[in-house]
């Protein structure tokens, strides 16, 4: 399968990128310089284009999906208005739909802790009902709070955690979004992950 993978160039964006490679899955990425298509290309970027992440007119053609990485600031506090270019994602989906690409898996920025006022502000839920309405087989993941960690390869998945505690590391949610691309339960389905004792394949098995 040829995966397109937005937000490539952080901590879960180069755990993604190896985990399609190990799975013999073909990585694009975009980077801005030569030298950061290099580097990504060295995490397991089979292809990385060279452009501003403003200007990705036509780099999906010939993907069979993509997985979106939303990104917001982790140093601002859940209520200021930074967050995520949640105009960049909703772009994303149109040239999704103009490629015939039909799989797409978001990772939303938005915590299962988060109150409604802060899921609002800077617009960084709206992307969220625009692939839901898009016509693509969707799946939106939101992860309780992340953190460089070694991985447990297991967690706790469910449509509602508000209660969800703990951090989950980087290369865990990465596996989510991989196991997610051949996962039926996790087809057209929004849903959260936390911390906890199911074993990745399962926990998305199990989704209800």
């Amino acid at each position: 399968m040829k995966v397109f993978v937005f937000g490539s160039g952080g901590d879960i964006g180069g755990h993604v990128l190896k985990q399609l490679a190990a799975r013999e899955h073909e990585a694009v990425a975009m980077a801005e310089t030569e030298i950061r298509a290099e580097e990504l290309q060295m995490m397991g970027a089979t292809k990385v284009i060279v452009a501003t992440e403003k200007e990705f007119s036509g780099v999906l053609a010939g993907c069979d999906a993509v997985i979106y990485i939303a990104r917001d600031n982790p140093i601002a506090g859940e209520n200021k208005n930074m967050l995520v270019d949640h105009k960049a994602a909703i772009r994303a989906v149109g040239e999704a739909q103009q490629q015939g690409i039909k799989r797409f898996i978001y990772l939303s920025p938005v915590r299962p802790d988060e109150s409604e006022e802060s899921k609002e502000t800077g617009a960084k839920d709206e992307p969220e009902e625009m692939i839901i309405q898009s016509g693509l087989v969707y799946t939106v993941i939101r992860p309780a709070k992340s953190a460089s960690k070694p991985a447990t390869g297991t967690i706790t998945a469910g449509s509602s955690l508000g209660d969800a505690e703990g951090e989950i590391p980087f290369e865990d949610v990465a596996s989510v979004l991989v196991e997610s691309l051949g996962s039926e339960a996790a087809a057209n389905r929004s849903f959260e992950i936390a911390p906890g004792p199911t074993a990745i394949p399962e926990a998305l098995q199990a989704l209800k």
